[in-house]
């Protein structure tokens, strides 16, 4: 919980302060960019006789038809071309077959003005489009100032993201802090109060199981004895789900063959089908062998959700398990036919103490920690957990990385 809240965090951070980084650089690029077009075609407007006209202002421009032809000058570095009705019929005494081919790549193009090869270029078109007129510009300086610039920018963007992107984990981290202190005492405190708690019902369990000698059927008695039974299981729970969520109490992973101790583990689950007139059937993938998990762990994800499969199961019903590999990762399904859990409700239920029918529940003796200590074995495992409902059934869906 608390990875994930820093993890939420340092991104709401990065984000904050990279894209607006991102998106100033970007405007002053484009805006260079178009400065240093705006200024060698004014330049070369000096020379041809055209008017300086903006970017936005060539629409004015666009259909006015020409009383006669511009003069074309010669000077080194410019290009005067012009293309009236897709034939160049008119151009500077320097242009080269080289820049006949970029200006009618040039016509061909939907940009009235921008950069090819070493050239800037302008595009205008006259005379209802017969006749266009393009010029460019030798500007190797500035688009190597140009290319310069761009690629300053994109390098610094990459080394600000990632200066940032380390700087909001450590703020993060500061953030989140108190939360993780406050969340480790809460921790502590159930540990300790747990552990404090098992020795007095110890006691009590003992003295009972006396007193059951000498009293024999006695209701008072036997009160206290499945009282003390449902509190030391609670007990347990809570230690269990401390332990885990502790980030040092990962088991050690072991080899052993997945396929065989999953079917060990839903046959010994036989019995209790057998008493709630429910039957089990497994589609279980032969011979993976994985040395990726820890046997307890898989034992008390899939034996939690066989249990609250087959409780929740309508008589005379069917619970399917299946496990299979899929690429890289090991799918199990637990199904079962019964009432389905509501869409509200579906994120809840692996929420500590949470119950969707308080009263079965508690009569039931359970205290919603068992889905809660599933989820949390799956994380720990990097896997995912989730339920979903569709045609009356409710699977359970667990996945884990290899």
């Amino acid at each position: 919980m608390i990875k994930k809240l820093k993890s939420k965090i340092s991104l709401i951070i990065l984000c904050a302060i990279a894209i607006p980084l991102i998106i100033i650089v970007s405007i002053y690029t484009y805006s260079y960019y178009n400065d240093t077009i705006r200024a060698n075609i004014g330049f070369v407007d000096r020379f041809i006789g055209e008017p300086n006209h903006d970017f936005e202002e060539i629409d004015e421009v666009k259909n006015k038809k020409r009383d006669k032809p511009p003069e074309i000058p010669n000077m080194e570095g410019i290009y005067y071309i012009t293309i009236t009705n897709g034939y160049i019929t008119n151009y500077s005494d320097n242009t080269t077959d080289e820049i006949k081919d970029y200006a009618l790549k040039i016509l061909n193009s939907n940009s009235e003005h921008g950069i090819i090869k070493n050239y800037i270029y302008q595009k205008r078109v006259h005379d209802m489009e017969k006749e266009i007129s393009i010029v460019l510009v030798e500007s190797s300086k500035e688009i190597n100032k140009l290319n310069i610039l761009v690629l300053s920018s994109i390098f610094g963007s990459i080394i600000g993201v990632v200066l940032i992107y380390f700087l909001s984990k450590k703020i993060a981290c500061i953030i989140v802090k108190p939360v993780e202190d406050t969340f480790k005492k809460q921790i502590d405190f159930i540990s300790d109060a747990s552990h404090e708690l098992k020795t007095p019902l110890a006691v009590i369990q003992a003295n009972a199981d006396v007193l059951e000698g000498e009293l024999e059927n006695n209701k008072w008695l036997t009160y206290i004895q499945n009282e003390t039974d449902n509190m030391s299981k609670l007990i347990n729970e809570m230690l269990l789900l401390t332990k885990i969520e502790n980030i040092d109490s990962l088991r050690e992973p072991e080899r052993f063959n997945m396929s065989d101790h999953i079917e060990l583990i839903v046959s010994s689950f036989e019995s209790m089908a057998f008493e709630k007139n429910v039957k089990i059937e497994s589609e279980i993938q032969k011979d993976i062998v994985t040395d990726k998990f820890n046997k307890d762990d898989i034992t008390h994800i899939l034996g939690t959700l066989i249990d609250n499969a087959i409780k929740h199961t309508e008589e005379k019903k069917k619970v399917i398990i299946s496990f299979s590999k899929n690429k890289d990762k090991l799918v199990i399904d637990v199904k079962n036919k019964g009432e389905e859990i509501p869409i509200e409700e579906r994120e809840k239920i692996f929420d500590r103490f949470y119950r969707i029918d308080k009263s079965r529940n508690r009569n039931e003796k359970r205290y919603g920690l068992g889905l809660a200590i599933a989820k949390a074995t799956v994380l720990k495992n990097n896997g995912t957990i989730q339920v979903d409902c569709k045609y009356g059934y409710t699977t359970f869906t667990v996945e884990l990385p290899l």
